[in-house]
């Protein structure tokens, strides 16, 4: 017996192809915006592919909007490791990047390749992303040969915060920007596939995208670069701590959050809930013979 044809998938309802180098590095030729948000978990993960963004992030400011740290440097390797394989588990199509911690890959060549490999393979990353240029160059390029694809980031880098002078604005002096593209051009010398700019001014950004070949990712860069990343709990208003001036948000889930959380107390704390609607039921027959059972019991 001839097997039934099957019928062809309609155009638009085949499912997207999943992000890969060669694709990112085509939206740059093509002019077409990139799309990055950070998520820490399965279910915002999911969110991330419903909503068919390009490249995922499971960044360490997950070590401030979900851990509770004060700032991204406490987080550790452990901890990255464990949201990253949350968030792989929820995406299909997009790129997931793994931002490697502080002071797991500064020391040596050798610690930044073992910390690479652990999250592609423990938690099943594409890619990893590292702060800052200087050393974290030769490091860059030791991940790259190893076989691991890497993301640079220049700029605002919160991991070094405190050398830069805080959590603010970077490359708003000559000296400073001409500090910035040296870095920049030096990861793309190393062989990064993408390169995130933070908090620098668009005109900078602007300027040093014309020597660079690979996709830059701007967050609080201006609307020059080839995309853009927020950090999920900044856009949809989760997050209660501050928000950066460049972080629009979308959304006001957090009030909404609390209106829920607290209209479920007030419903428990009067009896309104369970109601029927929400309980189980069980055969009178059944529940006769229970009780005559319950009764013979010591």
């Amino acid at each position: 017996m001839s097997a039934t044809p099957r019928s062809p998938v309609p155009q638009d309802l085949e499912a997207p192809l999943p992000m890969t180098l060669p694709r990112l590095a085509e939206k740059k030729r093509l002019g077409e915006r990139i799309v990055m948000v950070t998520a820490y978990d399965y279910p915002s993960a999911q969110v991330a592919e419903a909503a068919g963004v390009d490249v995922v992030l499971v960044g360490d400011s997950a070590a401030m909007t979900v851990l509770g740290y004060s700032t991204t440097v406490p987080v550790r390797i452990d901890e990255m490791l464990m949201l990253a394989a949350a968030a792989r588990r929820g995406l299909q199509t997009p790129m997931l990047i793994g931002d490697l911690p502080f002071g797991s890959y500064e020391a040596s060549d050798e610690l930044a390749i073992a910390t690479a490999q652990r999250f592609i393979k423990e938690a099943g990353c594409d890619a990893v992303k590292l702060e800052r240029g200087g050393t974290s160059v030769q490091r860059a390029r030791a991940i790259v040969e190893s076989g691991i694809p890497v993301m640079g980031h220049v700029g605002l880098t919160p991991q070094t915060a405190t050398a830069l002078g805080g959590y603010k604005a970077q490359g708003r002096t000559a000296e400073r920007a001409i500090g910035v593209a040296r870095d920049a051009i030096a990861l793309q010398a190393a062989g990064c596939f993408s390169i995130v700019f933070e908090a620098i001014p668009a005109a900078v950004a602007a300027a040093i995208m014309e020597r660079l070949e690979v996709p830059v990712i701007g967050i609080g860069a201006g609307p020059e670069t080839d995309g853009q990343v927020l950090v999920f709990h900044d856009l949809l208003g989760i997050y209660d701590g501050h928000a950066p001036r460049f972080a629009k948000r979308y959304g006001e889930l957090r009030a909404q959050m609390v209106a829920g959380v607290a209209e479920y107390a007030a419903e428990v704390r009067s009896g309104a809930f369970p109601s029927a609607e929400h309980t189980y039921s069980i055969d009178d027959e059944e529940l006769h013979q229970f009780r005559a059972g319950l009764a013979e019991l010591a």
